[in-house]
């Protein structure tokens, strides 16, 4: 529910600034990379390479933090493996941890003393070295993961990498992959067009950007699924499955593949998931409680509760109600929703799959298409992607881990997700 982004971790705030047009880097560059061995394992203090301007942006506590998270998800930081300049003063560290390889963007003063100017994580992957390996520690994680790895012919998907493939979890906001679908349907069947303009619906809670925004604010189809898809917008999201239609989205599950789909009976809008998850604990209980039928009069109830009135710091603590008040969908299920998407034909779909490559450009760059929609929450996470190897074949991955008794490291899972795609390409 909280969307993609909070997952790419981008664990270093950042003064990136522009490179120079030389492709070598300088020794001060060479020697700033390899202190940061240093730095990241805390041996020396975050002064004696950061610059003052960038210990505004990032308080040397903050920076602390951030290499104590990475040692945590890694190991120890080992030795930078490469360097790959855009220039004598900026360019990408690629640092060797015990347990992955992590990519870092960096920026150095071009004046002594040369203090790190700009920090940013731009990728990590594990360094298992071939897919059973990675496979293994997949599914050794904390909890429940499930993952489907297929390849996309003719006949459908080709199942060539799966665990507990059809077992459904929570999904938590690549649901919006199925309200991306029911617009593809409405669109081909000439009940709606990409640019037919509606007014935005009432809010819901990040993330997002136009919860912030006039309720009613006119505002085009296209860019309310550019937002549900990119950026998870949630309210964006709730207005166009209001436009469409609740009981449309239900009706296309079973033609997506998804085998279970009365477990998304009746289908949640995020206001109406957070008002269970974060209102009145009687108003709880009965959803739980209740068949179907049931859980379709308490809608009105859930429609009515003001999504500003909920108290958002509960988030903050461990999982809430993952089995019970979510998205349901197995990586199978995604994998042929993923499919389907890729044959519908819509060209419009697939581009708004690629604004947001998930797992950072650098990876995309190795496909001709790399498509992504995630979802998370606390206990939950999934992954899904759509991509088109150089060859011309296409693929779909999905993996989901649930875990209804702590937080998930999504720092560990996006860096195995990311290697098993840099092997499978």
């Amino acid at each position: 529910m909280t969307g993609a982004a909070r997952w790419l971790i981008c664990l270093l705030a950042c003064l990136w600034s522009a490179a120079g047009s030389a492709a070598e880097p300088s020794p001060d560059f060479i020697r700033r990379s390899d202190e940061l061995v240093k730095l990241l394992n805390a041996e020396v203090a975050p002064a004696t390479l950061l610059s003052p301007a960038f210990l505004i942006q990032v308080p040397p506590d903050r920076v602390a933090a951030i290499a104590s998270q990475l040692k945590s998800s890694y190991g120890a930081a080992r030795r930078v493996a490469r360097i790959e300049a855009t220039g004598p003063t900026a360019g990408i560290v690629v640092m060797a941890f015990e347990r992955a390889v992590v990519r870092l963007q960096m920026v150095i003063g071009p004046q002594p003393p040369h203090l790190v100017e700009g920090l940013l994580v731009a990728g990590v992957e594990s360094t298992a070295a071939d897919v059973p390996a990675l496979f293994g520690e997949l599914v050794g994680l904390p909890g429940e993961v499930s993952l489907a790895a297929a390849r996309l012919e003719e006949a459908g998907p080709a199942n060539f990498l799966t665990e507990q493939a059809e077992r459904p979890l929570a999904i938590g906001s690549a649901f919006k992959l199925f309200v991306l679908a029911e617009l593809v349907r409405s669109v081909k069947a000439g009940e709606r067009g990409w640019g037919d303009v509606v007014p935005l619906g009432a809010p819901s809670l990040p993330s997002g950007l136009v919860q912030d925004w006039p309720k009613g604010s006119p505002i085009t189809l296209h860019s309310l699924a550019a937002l549900m898809i990119s950026r998870s917008d949630n309210s964006a999201t709730d207005t166009l499955l209001g436009v469409l239609g609740r009981d449309k989205v239900e009706r296309l599950l079973p033609q997506l593949g998804v085998r279970a789909p009365e477990r998304n009976r009746p289908f949640l809008s995020t206001r109406e998931a957070f008002a269970l998850k974060l209102g009145d604990p009687a108003l709880l209980g009965r959803w739980k409680t209740a068949d179907e039928a049931g859980r379709r009069a308490l809608l009105a109830r859930l429609a009515a509760v003001d999504a500003a009135t909920l108290d958002t710091t509960r988030l903050g603590g461990g999982p809430a109600e993952i089995a019970t008040v979510e998205w349901f969908a197995s990586p199978a299920d995604l994998v042929r929703t993923l499919d389907w998407l890729r044959r519908s034909g819509d060209r419009t779909a697939l581009d708004l799959l690629a604004i947001n490559p998930g797992l950072g450009p650098a990876l995309a760059k190795d496909f001709d298409y790399f498509g992504f929609k995630g979802g998370s929450e606390t206990g939950v996470l999934n992954l899904s992607f759509l991509l088109k190897a150089r060859s011309g074949r296409w693929m779909a991955i999905s993996a989901t881990w649930n875990n209804e008794a702590a937080a998930l490291d999504e720092a560990r899972f996006v860096a195995l997700m990311s290697r098993l795609i840099a092997l499978m390409r």
